[in-house]
């Protein structure tokens, strides 16, 4: 089966250390996806052997063959790689985006997360040139625990640092800031401590206090101004303060950024209330065996007769997570899942869509967990507050591309809500910020208005999340 990696003719890296292929490139100021921190198991990190002999872990590898470059080192002399076009920015995504940043000021914005960075360059309202790349830490893990668990050190959080910078630095490289007026970032509480090369130890401890919420403009990080959004608190960052900005909620209104965690707030009209959800990585195709990022080459749509849609068009590489919510829906609903996410008969341990790519039974089992958390999260916060949203607001890149009645009809929504989406809100409100830095009192002001409730600590969350581990 061929592992998903689209392959460019023009990423050819000429090799000639002998040391572990994936540190070279990353040296070289080629990051790959390593959201397992280089550990051998998510395959994400794959490139395309050209010349040379190789050694992949124990074992030869020679070319044509792909292989995970965390693994693989070069067996003397000289070697060539092709390494994977990991780009960037859907324009659904971008959406609102420069209709909130109105200058005649020439600015960048910055979503700074945890697995990718996304950036854009602005004026007048303008989208000038968007940029996306893979945030270098990732070889340290894949989630703000193992980060924050790395930065436990001096060196460790300097390395750190040192990698978001340097990825930072390639996508403005590539953006080009001859004329730029200032940059601004928004991302969470985490990837904003380490920015600002703040230790971002004690939110991995009770009380998981932040250090710093609010970050002063800086020049010293990069040749221009920097302005960073306010963070909320250890788990809510300022993604979702611009999240906030974007969505302008009313009450019994509520915000969801679908992502690696989760985010939920709340406005009860009494109160705003939020929490976080660890979802995981799988609807961005972290550890499923055809998962990929939604980008050209992946299955966008999954149909009931067995078709598909693949962005860009083309032969698919792998699935993306919309396909994902699509092919449990249909597949349940048809009769092929059962409700605890088992194939019926006749039993396979993978479901072939397409040629190499497809769907297995451990797959659906980490879907239904990301699913469980981002449902059981939502119900759970309604049960706090005693009354249920009449609105949902989706941000983030994967809702963008959800077919939200399937996201109901498998159990990761609830039924019977009004539900608009808002793009890429964190780039929205960075953009916003960018354009016009006296917005920032009203950031501050919004960054205050959430409280934050542990979602472990909320009533009822465990016996939600294992009853939402089912399909409807």
């Amino acid at each position: 089966m061929r592992v998903p990696g689209s392959f460019s003719l023009e990423m050819k890296i000429p090799v000639t250390s002998s040391g572990n292929l994936a540190e070279y490139l990353a040296a070289k100021g080629v990051v790959l996806d390593m959201r397992c921190g280089g550990r051998g198991r998510c395959g994400r990190c794959r490139v395309k052997l050209v010349s040379g002999e190789w050694r992949c872990g124990d074992a030869p590898a020679l070319p044509p063959d792909e292989v995970p470059a965390c693994r693989t080192r070069l067996v003397g002399g000289r070697g060539i790689v092709e390494v994977p076009d990991v780009v960037g920015n859907r324009p659904e995504v971008l959406v609102g985006i420069g209709d909130a940043a109105r200058s005649a000021d020439t600015v960048i914005a910055v979503d700074l997360g945890t697995t990718t960075l996304a950036a854009v360059k602005l004026r007048d309202g303008v989208v000038l040139a968007a940029a996306g790349a893979f945030n270098g830490q990732m070889r340290y893990g894949d989630n703000v625990v193992t980060r924050i668990a790395h930065a436990a050190t001096p060196a460790g959080m300097a390395e750190l640092r040192t990698a978001v910078l340097d990825s930072l630095g390639r996508l403005l490289n590539e953006l080009g800031t001859d004329g730029v007026d200032r940059i601004s970032v928004a991302g969470n509480t985490v990837m904003c401590s380490i920015f600002h090369g703040i230790d971002p130890t004690p939110i991995g401890a009770y009380p998981f206090k932040a250090p710093q919420l609010v970050f002063p403009p800086r020049r010293d990080l990069l040749p221009l101004e920097v302005l960073t959004l306010p963070c909320i608190s250890g788990y809510l960052g300022g993604d979702i303060t611009a999240g906030l900005y974007a969505a302008k909620l009313k009450p019994g209104e509520m915000l969801v950024d679908l992502g690696t965690n989760c985010e939920i707030v709340f406005d009860t009209g009494n109160g705003c209330f939020g929490t976080s959800a660890a979802a995981g990585p799988a609807f961005e195709g972290a550890g499923l065996r055809c998962g990929m990022r939604a980008e050209t080459g992946a299955i966008e749509h999954f149909y009931p007769d067995g078709s598909f849609s693949v962005i860009g068009g083309g032969e698919p590489r792998g699935l993306c997570g919309s396909a994902y919510v699509d092919y449990l829906a249909y597949e349940r609903a048809a009769g092929k899942l059962n409700e605890f996410g088992r194939f019926a008969a006749p039993v396979e341990s993978f479901r072939k869509i397409a040629p190499g790519v497809g769907v297995g039974e451990d797959d659906v089992e980490q879907l239904l967990k990301a699913k469980a958390a981002i449902s059981s999260g939502i119900a759970s916060l309604e049960k706090y507050c005693g009354m249920t949203a009449s609105k949902l607001v989706l941000a983030g890149g994967f809702a963008s591309g959800l077919d939200t009645d399937n996201a109901v009809a498998i159990g990761m929504l609830p039924a019977g809500r009004k539900i608009t989406r808002i793009g890429n809100a964190s780039l929205t409100g960075a953009a916003a910020l960018a354009a016009d830095p006296g917005l920032m009192s009203e950031f501050i002001r919004l960054s205050k208005l959430p409280q934050e409730l542990p979602l472990a600590q909320l009533p009822g969350f465990e016996s939600r999340f294992v009853n939402a581990l089912l399909l409807p």
